[in-house]
Order: C-alpha cells, then sequence, then structure tokens
C-alpha cells in the first residue's frame, strides 16, 4: 500500500510500472485528474470520489493531479500480485472474466464498493492489520474485479445505447448556445464522466467535447451563409466563450477563418 498527498496546485504524479496489478482510488480531499499535460484536455478531467484507477502490470503512466478544494488530497494505490489473481482464478475457474484486467490501457471504473475497500485496506494498513487481513482483503478485491459487472459500471466498459446515445445528442442539440461540461452530460446517463468519456468515444469515434465543438461549429456556419450577425456575436450565439475561441475552434475544424468562410460562401 502507497499513499501520496497533494497540495492545493497543479501536481505531475508518476505511477511506475509494477508486476501486479495496481487499483488508486483517493482517500480525502477533492481532486481532478487528467492523463499528461496538454492543457487542450482540461474539458475532459475527472473527479475521483468513487472512481477507482485500475492500471494493469507492466504499464506506468504519468498523470496531472489538481486538488480542487482547500484541503490537500491523498491518494492510496494498492498493488495485488498477479499470483493471486491466478491462484484464485484456477480455484474458481474464472479464467474468461481477466482479458479486460490486462488492457494496455488503464481503467477509471465507477466502483463505490471498490473504492471503499481501497480505502479500508489503507485504513488497516495504517494501524498494522496482520496478514490474515491482507489476503481475506486480497480475495475479495479479487472475486470483485473478476465479477461481471451489471448497468452502468458494465455499459462503460463498451458503447452507449441508442437511446443514451439520442439523449445525450438531444441535449447537446438544445443547448448548443449555453455552457455545457462532461459532468452535464455524464448525468444524463447516470455515468462517472471518465467512463461516459470512454463510452461515447467508443460509440461515436470522437471525445463529448470533439462531438460538441463540430454541432457548434456547424451551427455557426449556417449562420455565416444566412445572416449578417457580426462574427464575434455568432461566436456567442454558438456556445464559444469569445471570439479568439471561436476563430481557433473554427481553423482547426473547417480550416479557415469564420471571416474567410464567410467571404467564400457569399
Amino acid at each position: 500500500m502507497w499513499k501520496q498527498t497533494f497540495k492545493k496546485g497543479v501536481h505531475t504524479l508518476h505511477v511506475p510500472s509494477s508486476p501486479g496489478i495496481k487499483l488508486n482510488a483517493h482517500l480525502s480531499g477533492l481532486l481532478e485528474i487528467r492523463e499528461g499535460h496538454d492543457t487542450r484536455a482540461e474539458k475532459e478531467t475527472f473527479s475521483l470520489p468513487d472512481d477507482v484507477c485500475i492500471i494493469p502490470p507492466m504499464l506506468s503512466r504519468t498523470l496531472v493531479v489538481a486538488p480542487t478544494g482547500d484541503e490537500p488530497v491523498t491518494i492510496a494505490t494498492l498493488t495485488l500480485s498477479v499470483e493471486t489473481f491466478r491462484r484464485f482464478i484456477t480455484e474458481e475457474d474464472l479464467k474468461s472474466r481477466v482479458p479486460y484486467l490486462w488492457d494496455p490501457y488503464p481503467v477509471m471504473r465507477f466502483d463505490p464498493l471498490l473504492a471503499a475497500m481501497v480505502k479500508a485496506v489503507a485504513a488497516a494498513n495504517e494501524v498494522g492489520a496482520d496478514d490474515l487481513y491482507a489476503q481475506s482483503a486480497a480475495q475479495f478485491i479479487v472475486a470483485h474485479l473478476l465479477t461481471p459487472h451489471t448497468a452502468g459500471s458494465d455499459k462503460a466498459a463498451g458503447a452507449l445505447s441508442t437511446r443514451q446515445l439520442e439523449t445525450i445528442l438531444s441535449y447537446m442539440r438544445e443547448n448548443l448556445e449555453q455552457p455545457v461540461s462532461v459532468g452535464d452530460l455524464a448525468a444524463l446517463v447516470s455515468f462517472s464522466r471518465f467512463h461516459f468519456v470512454r463510452c461515447f468515444k467508443a460509440t461515436t469515434g470522437l471525445t463529448p467535447y470533439r462531438y460538441l465543438t463540430e454541432l457548434r461549429i456547424d451551427l455557426a456556419c449556417k449562420y455565416l451563409e444566412n445572416g449578417n450577425d457580426t462574427i464575434a456575436r455568432i461566436g456567442r450565439r454558438c456556445g464559444f466563450s469569445g471570439s479568439e475561441h471561436f476563430s481557433r475552434s473554427f481553423r482547426r475544424i473547417m480550416g479557415c477563418t469564420p471571416s474567410q468562410y464567410r467571404t467564400m460562401r457569399s
């Protein structure tokens, strides 16, 4: 068991590779986390209260973490040996349930019970619990990890259903002029933000932020082709925070500025 505390600010958390499976959960405070230092990913940061980050064996990761409140944040990392899984799998004949744990990418799983177990092991470790407690806890966690998920957690590993996707896209279209966050969209289908992003991308091939931006640019093109509103006003009507944000997003998707597009279409 390993713990690290972060004070207010932006910090880099390097999770080294290990022969075991790592479970990362946060013990206290409010936290946002993203992979890498690309500031363009700001729209896709995720809180961790009941999420557990599962990192497969021999995979290292560098994460950017930022406490969102005034209190320090503490993250706990529990490593389960591959031998523990193999022993349990052999005893219980659960081989068919293993492959996703060896996925080449970390998985952020919304799982309040698993998060609570990691916290319980961390607390027991603080007071010097014996080996029997550790072995029993490890066996329970392995059994839980290998149990097929139900409802939201299992669906989050794959794609959104047709009804879920229609709900999300309808909400996007109806709120193009308003601020829309990943949390707003995830709440519509009762997913954690991280799981929602994975599902949405698996379904559409795009992140929610990119998909929403393309819808806004499509609407902006219609305003540019039909009307005399200023570029700044069109940007605001399409949900962009300012002229620079609008122009930068428009150029990235359309290959030209809004003004150039209007000239070509007029």
